[in-house]
């Protein structure tokens, strides 16, 4: 479990990214990162990850306190950034130097998403690669780590759509059911369909936190011709699609595109 207990940081020692973060993290959880540009989602990972330090609160992953920086931990724990680069060095040789701090990396589980992916394992540059196989290689190499929590910033970073069905289904296929993963994304259908938990950073709001069975016993969406009885509308082409309170024996798929507009737009209605 990852546990962030009163969490504040900010960048000036006025102003606050994130402000007393109250969260908890568990196995077998996926959780879709959401937040407007500036709203800490990067902060927050790399806090998690202990490339930052928390100015208030503590982080605790499995029950040790991240600040300590054990290596029992900070092998438990990797984030991918969404601004990496790769040296100017072989893929074999990168790996037989950063595999060597992760216990549990898998090379079958590698050479598996790179087969999918159509790379080649004999990388001579990976700084020469193009920004989507560079994506592609990084997500490859994070995945065959098997650190317990697994933080993606903008994982899908220049993959086309063919590479984006791939990255989703190479995540079902091999994350194991003790892991935590986090997916930061700025594209909802990325990851809505892998998703069991959302967390919506907002910036004059607290965190908005709830599992998807959650927010689906709490809600309904739909489409209404009107505005009457909602919690939240847009407008479309057949009326407005709404957000409203759980209808009585009507379960409706959660459409978090129009929860995050809610949770941003919506005025605390949500």
């Amino acid at each position: 479990m990852v546990e962030l207990r009163g969490v504040s940081f900010g960048y000036q020692s006025d102003k606050n990214v994130l402000d007393n973060l109250n969260l908890r993290l568990k196995e077998g959880r996926f959780y879709g990162l959401l937040g407007m540009n500036g709203s800490g989602k990067t902060t927050l990972l790399k806090l998690i990850a202990g490339k930052l330090f928390a100015h208030d609160g503590e982080i605790y992953v499995d029950g040790r306190n991240s600040r300590k920086r054990e290596v029992e931990i900070l092998r438990e724990v990797f984030m991918l950034p969404a601004d990496f680069i790769f040296p100017d060095m072989r893929l074999e040789h990168f790996l037989a130097i950063y595999s060597k701090f992760y216990p549990k990396f898998r090379a079958e589980v590698l050479d598996d998403c790179l087969a999918d992916f159509e790379i080649r394992r004999d990388i001579e540059h990976l700084d020469k690669l193009s920004l989507g196989e560079k994506h592609k290689v990084a997500f490859s190499i994070a995945l065959s780590l098997g650190t317990k929590v697994l933080l993606l910033d903008e994982a899908a970073n220049g993959m086309d759509i063919p590479a984006r069905k791939m990255f989703r289904k190479l995540l079902m296929k091999h994350v194991r059911e003790d892991q935590i993963v986090v997916l930061s994304t700025h594209i909802v259908q990325d990851i809505e369909n892998l998703l069991t938990d959302v967390i919506v950073l907002r910036k004059d709001a607290p965190v908005y936190a709830a599992s998807l069975e959650e927010i689906a016993n709490r809600y309904s969406f739909g489409i209404q011709s009107n505005e009457e009885g909602v919690l939240y509308a847009e407008a479309c082409a057949e009326g407005y699609h709404v957000i409203t309170h759980k209808q009585e024996n009507m379960d409706t798929e959660v459409s978090l595109e129009l929860l995050f507009n809610a949770l941003i737009k919506g005025g605390g209605r949500i």
